[in-house]
């Protein structure tokens, strides 16, 4: 593998061929490939010194973007023909022969991601830049078997990233990516700092990439029925969808004990945020659900609290709200355990309305940072709705049927696969307890 460390260049050698890509913030990655490097070389060059000179052009005119472009937010502000010209591949001597080489895998992904993965979490997003970082300006008829397994190759090998840290280091991460947001809305360069793989990404990390590559293929072709009807037969044998995706993982079974749930509130500086994150371990529920809690949504006499779905505009009747796509909130009733009760007692005395008053991600920001000053390994907030239905279990002996009042799965087996892991030792303490007075535990 051969690389040019320019700032912002960056030259790889495949399989006897050279992908050359030029990138200036914010505007999107130009790619081509080259069968000789110095061609490439000169080609990047060239590339990279002209998006320098449109960058001061804009800034010095008061149009330069603060956000990263698209191509199809670069056509919507007139950027798109100064950030890449239209030009003829002068390197390309072979005409098109397949269907596919009139679509580029940039424009399959950036139109997911303007369109599905909008109602979909931030993961479907990344996972799409990360696709499109790899292939680039790639036509959908050069993504072969082979290319394929390349890739699947490559990302379980660390080449193209570390997996998912098993530290807590996410909380420092974040404070960066802040960091480096804010830099760039300044217009100041940014110049992340090479990391080397630690920990390789697992078969289910490469899966879901892949999948979010076959959804966006999909979803390409079925946005426009004369789009369709011209290659939707193409689509349907076309590698990325008939590849057989590497296995998923198995699932995660990390609950927090006792000690370690000790550790991270002491290092909880807001009293709010210590609260929610108890009260989430109380009845399981998830972030967003904690901090969309109402006051006057507790019922003290049945010992519930009421989840009201969130809502957004129904685009497709104005004037019209519908339940928001991205959450799994629905209307429900939650048992509140004496526990709960307690602290909510104690916390929403004379309050109405909202319960908390800060975002689903600040309190999984806060939960980080005090993991991480604990130094604990391997652990994060939504560990705790597995602790929070596995200590239920344990403390009361309810079944997976009355489990799912506390947890809202409306699939059992989603709840008994990944969020019920039962302690042996208070299970067999529970049956001793039970056998002293005579009586049996739940079925």
């Amino acid at each position: 593998m051969s690389q040019i460390t320019i700032h912002g260049l960056d030259i790889v050698e495949r399989s006897g061929s050279y992908r050359v890509r030029a990138r200036v913030y914010p505007f999107f990655t130009l790619s081509e490939t080259f069968d000789d490097e110095l061609k490439g070389s000169i080609w990047g060059c060239q590339q990279l010194q002209r998006l320098q000179g449109l960058h001061a052009q804009l800034q010095r005119e008061g149009r330069l973007p603060t956000k990263q472009l698209t191509r199809v937010t670069a056509v919507e502000l007139g950027l798109h023909d100064l950030i890449e010209p239209p030009v003829t591949k002068a390197h390309s001597d072979i005409a098109s022969k397949s269907i596919g080489d009139e679509i580029h895998v940039y424009e399959v992904l950036d139109s997911y991601v303007a369109n599905e993965a909008t109602r979909l979490s931030a993961g479907y997003k990344s996972r799409a830049n990360r696709l499109k970082d790899y292939f680039g300006d790639t036509p959908i008829s050069a993504i072969t078997t082979s290319s394929l397994e390349e890739y699947i190759d490559a990302r379980k090998a660390g080449k193209l990233g570390s997996g998912r840290s098993d530290g807590a280091a996410y909380a420092t991460k974040n404070r960066l990516d802040q960091a480096n947001r804010r830099r760039k809305k300044n217009g100041i360069p940014v110049v992340k700092a090479a990391t080397i793989c630690t920990i390789l990404p697992s078969t289910g990390t490469v899966r879901h990439e892949l999948k979010v590559f076959r959804q966006a293929l999909r979803a390409y072709v079925n946005r426009d029925d004369a789009r369709r009807q011209r290659i939707g037969a193409y689509v349907l044998t076309h590698p990325i969808v008939t590849i057989d995706l590497p296995p998923p993982s198995g699932p995660r079974k990390r609950r927090i004990s006792d000690e370690e749930l000790r550790q991270i509130l002491l290092r909880v500086s807001c009293p709010s945020k210590r609260t929610a994150i108890m009260l989430a371990i109380y009845t399981s529920l998830r972030r967003a659900e904690i901090v969309s809690l109402r006051a006057e949504d507790i019922d003290w006499f049945a010992s519930t609290i009421a989840l009201r779905a969130p809502q957004e505009p129904d685009p497709l009747n104005p004037g019209s709200m519908r339940k928001k796509k991205k959450s799994k909130t629905h209307d429900r009733d939650v048992p509140l355990v004496p526990e709960a009760l307690e602290l909510l007692r104690s916390y929403c005395h004379g309050k109405f309305g909202p319960i908390f008053d800060f975002k689903a991600a600040s309190l999984s920001q806060a939960f980080g940072r005090a993991a991480e000053m604990a130094a604990l390994k391997n652990v994060r907030l939504h560990d705790g709705r597995r602790e929070a239905l596995s200590r239920i279990h344990d403390e009361y002996g309810l079944s997976l049927e009355q489990l799912k009042l506390f947890s809202g799965h409306g699939d059992i087996k989603t709840l008994e696969t990944f969020y019920f892991q039962p302690s042996a030792s208070k299970l067999a303490h529970l049956i001793a307890q039970a056998k002293a007075v005579g009586g049996r535990i739940a079925a």
